[in-house]
């Protein structure tokens, strides 16, 4: 048995060794290409639903003259790994270039303090030190969730996504803006060969 085991090792590693994943050729693709090959949340998903709520938000933003926003990461509610922060970047982004609201950068506070401090420590020209209490507090906060609902019957799947974002008012508690975006799918499962 033992002289027959190289020759069956041999072949078992050279067949695992080929059945990882091989790419002849790649090429850049339009990254707005909507291409549903999965049941799961997709760019495409992320991309809509970004443009969508930000959209929105800054039509309502635009009327109330400029506010000034932090906008917190949105949760996640569904049964799948989704990137929440990937979520939530691409709707900062969309409304820093819509330029109707003011955004507050929550998550650089420690850094920003931190950097206070060492400037007011003698290192730093104090003609050129930053000093504190010039920052703007908010005025809004921003934020939101996504749920799904997924319904397979037989050979067919609906997968259903709802997310909304609403807008604080800080010192009232209000919610001075709301909206949702609603996103439905539908796939047909195929089953294949060995």
């Amino acid at each position: 048995m033992k002289k027959y085991l190289p020759l069956l090792i041999v072949p078992l590693m050279m067949g695992l060794t080929h059945c990882g994943r091989q790419y002849a050729k790649g090429e850049y693709v339009d990254p707005n290409m909507v291409v549903l090959r999965s049941d799961k949340f997709v760019e495409a998903d992320l991309q809509q639903i970004a443009k969508r709520l930000a959209d929105s938000l800054t039509a309502s933003a635009a009327a109330s003259g400029n506010p000034t926003a932090i906008l917190s990461a949105m949760t996640n509610e569904t049964d799948e790994h989704i990137d929440m922060n990937a979520l939530t970047d691409k709707i900062q982004v969309l409304l820093a270039k819509s330029g109707t609201l003011r955004l507050v950068n929550a998550k650089m506070r420690p850094a920003v303090a931190e950097e206070y401090n060492y400037e007011a420590s003698g290192f730093v020209d104090p003609a050129t030190a930053k000093k504190k209490g010039k920052q703007l507090g908010a005025q809004y906060l921003i934020s939101g969730r996504i749920a799904s609902i997924k319904q397979p019957v037989g050979r067919q799947e609906y997968v259903y996504y709802k997310a909304m974002l609403e807008m604080t008012d800080i010192t009232t508690n209000i919610i001075a803006w709301t909206d949702d975006v609603e996103i439905k799918k539908h796939f047909r499962k195929k089953f294949t060969g060995f």
